[in-house]
């Protein structure tokens, strides 16, 4: 009734934007790198033909990794600016209402790095059923966890229901990476075969 909780939440939203737009960013970039990449062509440049499915797979490979190390970067940078966002309101109780929500979102980058990315690749490759599947279980997962922490942890009990979010997310993308996406190993192997 205070208001403390809202004015806490929305200083953990700052500070999950500070990386959360970025690597949100990253996810249009794989939507348009990855089916470039998996169209064979002639390079005339290089004389030599480029892309394909296995360039495709170590495009994707790369930019999974970028993904992992922005995540963790832009989580390292929000912890420190902490402090920094902590300033932005006089009330000591908000402050430490949003502290651990705040930490929360700085750590989820490492798992949005990837998301995002892993999810920008299932628009790529098309498979857009996958994807709304992964999503419906992911949120209902997440409405879960809206009934289930927050009545014990309060703001952290939300963010930790993002947390889940994001979990079954990431599953779904591992998925559709390794095992029934049309880069998972097993489909690479048999277009090599054919």
């Amino acid at each position: 009734d205070s208001g403390v909780a809202a004015a806490a939440h929305a200083m953990a939203i700052q500070v999950f934007q500070v990386g959360g737009i970025v690597l949100l960013a990253l996810s249009t970039v794989s939507q348009t790198v990855v089916p470039n990449e998996m169209v064979e062509r002639y390079d005339r440049i290089l004389k030599r033909r480029v892309g394909g499915r296995e360039s495709a797979k170590a495009t994707v490979n790369r930019l999974m990794s970028w993904g992992f190390i922005l995540g963790i970067a832009l989580g390292a940078m929000q912890i420190a600016l902490l402090p920094v966002i902590q300033r932005s309101t006089p009330i000591q109780e908000v402050r430490d209402a949003a502290r651990i929500p705040s930490i929360l979102a700085s750590v989820f980058q490492i798992m949005n790095g990837l998301v995002f990315i892993g999810e920008g690749v299932m628009v790529g490759c098309g498979s857009y059923l996958q994807l709304s599947l992964s999503t419906v279980v992911a949120t209902t997962g997440c409405l879960w966890a809206l009934r289930t922490f927050p009545p014990i942890y309060g703001l952290s009990g939300v963010w930790m229901a993002f947390g889940v979010f994001n979990s079954l997310r990431l599953a779904g993308v591992y998925l559709h990476q390794f095992v029934n996406g049309p880069l998972a190993p097993k489909a690479m192997a048999k277009s090599g075969k054919e």
